[in-house]
């Protein structure tokens, strides 16, 4: 989805050709005929407004399906840009999400274009202009910005599309179809016939090259939120990951009228890496607001205070007693961030088995959370609003004392932390050293299991404070 709601991808990717407005049939084309028909109008209107031709082209083939979408043949609109264009336009169905990160399928009106210099260069009006809340929201694709075409490309990402690998996805067809040499430019001849022959067969000049941070970026789902810590003004507002660019620019706290504990929507995450020492940080996409329309900042990890998160290993099976809510890759609202993988009512089966158990703290308020095993992926579901319930054994616990000793047979039962299958964190303990038959212990604690008409006893041996659940029949 675009950096506006006014610029989004027609999903429509349906039909074969180009459209007749560029000289072409509707018949398939190849990669390479797209290439040299947009050649052109590519290049005239890219270094018109400073922009790179070759991250252009690669944009109007990814958006485009190599101009094989019903949108792109029915208007010549290579980007997908909504609205109408001097009047004329064309209904398509497209995919967007709504306030809840969820995925629905709705028609809109997109733009139709007279030609494909036209697509181009309201295009290359949007990357110039920016949004009306923000005229340098793109200005990391500007070439007085972006050293090469791949600095510019990944400035795409997090603003003109929120896939994390969009920038990644233009730099692979930049070069793979050699799109490098439409950003060339001649070198310029002087009065001497050789040096003019000279220049005519040299290479294009290379644009200087600058080594910036990298930067992974991690998409996020719903409504999740932070406060600004209480270390916020030690770090500054950006209008992207510091250093991932040329000429990042940043926002005084002062002017955002915020303090500390200000309630911030989290967005997107970005753990950016150091070319030079390769260390890594942590970044969050934020706005101050959760309308669609907030204006989005930079912040490092550092200026926010996350929800906190206890991660706990152990084995139960989860019941799973609703249809409503989602699944998740990571807890939702965790320092990870979490992005939705499905409906709960996609899941079939009613019971699933849980390799780990979160506990989040978020504003002092607690909520627990299983990762559950789907085929051989593991996804999130909460346990407060999903009513996701561990299916543990009914126990009965009785405060007693007494002693005991361990019966011959101690040996074929086990020593656990808690009563078998009644917590999450189940383990099993290895006898201690001390432990032989006719040994005395003594117990603090009587459990029964009324649907198995089982005894345990929770014992410690002479002068240990551990406390070790047995099966009563490992005593005597």
């Amino acid at each position: 989805m675009k950096g506006s709601k006014q610029w989004l991808l027609a999903v429509a990717i349906v039909g074969v050709g180009l459209s007749s407005a560029v000289g072409l049939s509707h018949a398939a084309t190849t990669q390479q005929t797209f290439i040299s028909t947009l050649k052109s109008p590519v290049k005239t209107v890219a270094n018109q407004y400073k922009l790179y031709p070759s991250v252009m082209m690669a944009q109007a083939a990814l958006e485009s399906g190599w101009g094989t979408s019903q949108l792109t043949l029915q208007a010549n609109n290579y980007f997908g840009i909504k609205g109408s264009y001097n009047g004329q336009s064309v209904s398509m169905e497209t995919s967007e999400y709504d306030a809840n990160g969820k995925l629905y399928t709705t028609s809109a009106n997109f733009r139709k274009y007279p030609s494909a210099k036209a697509s181009m260069t309201d295009n290359a009006k949007l990357l110039r202009n920016g949004l009306s809340a923000n005229p340098t929201y793109y200005s990391g694709t500007w070439r007085e910005n972006a050293a090469t075409y791949a600095a510019a490309a990944n400035a795409l990402t997090g603003t003109y599309a929120t896939s994390p690998q969009y920038g990644a996805s233009l730099i692979s067809l930049i070069q793979q179809y050699d799109l490098e040499s439409l950003d060339k430019k001649a070198s310029t001849t002087t009065s001497s016939s050789s040096s003019a022959a000279s220049s005519s067969s040299s290479a294009a000049t290379v644009e200087p090259t600058v080594t910036y941070a990298t930067a992974k970026y991690y998409g996020a789902s719903g409504t999740q939120t932070a406060r600004l810590s209480e270390k916020y003004t030690g770090y500054r507002a950006y209008n992207h990951i510091k250093g991932t660019r040329e000429k990042v620019t940043k926002t005084a706290w002062s002017k955002l009228k915020v303090g500390t504990g200000q309630l911030v929507y989290l967005n997107m995450r970005g753990v950016k890496k150091d070319p030079t020492t390769g260390k890594k940080t942590t970044w969050y996409r934020v706005t101050f607001s959760p309308a669609k329309t907030a204006k989005k900042y930079w912040v490092y990890g550092s200026a926010l205070t996350l929800p906190t998160v206890k991660y706990t290993k152990g084995k139960a099976n989860v019941k799973l007693s609703t249809t409503s809510g989602d699944y998740y890759n990571h807890v939702f609202n965790s320092p990870y961030l979490a992005k939705a993988q499905g409906t709960l009512g996609q899941l079939t089966a009613k019971t699933y088995a849980a390799d780990q158990q979160a506990v989040k703290t978020q504003d002092g308020v607690k909520s627990t959370w299983y990762r559950i095993g789907v085929d051989k992926a593991k996804y999130w579901v909460a346990a407060d609003h999903t009513a996701a319930t561990l299916q543990y054994d009914y126990v009965t616990y009785t405060k007693a004392s007494g002693t005991k000793t361990l019966s011959k047979s101690y040996t074929k039962y086990h020593a656990y932390n808690h009563v078998k299958k009644t917590h999450f964190n189940q383990k099993e303990l290895k006898w201690p050293s001390q432990a032989k038959a006719g040994t005395k212990v003594t117990f603090n604690q009587i459990g029964t299991k009324p649907a198995y008409k089982t005894t345990w006893y929770r014992i410690q041996f002479s002068g240990s404070q551990t406390n070790y659940w047995v099966d009563a029949r490992a005593l005597k």
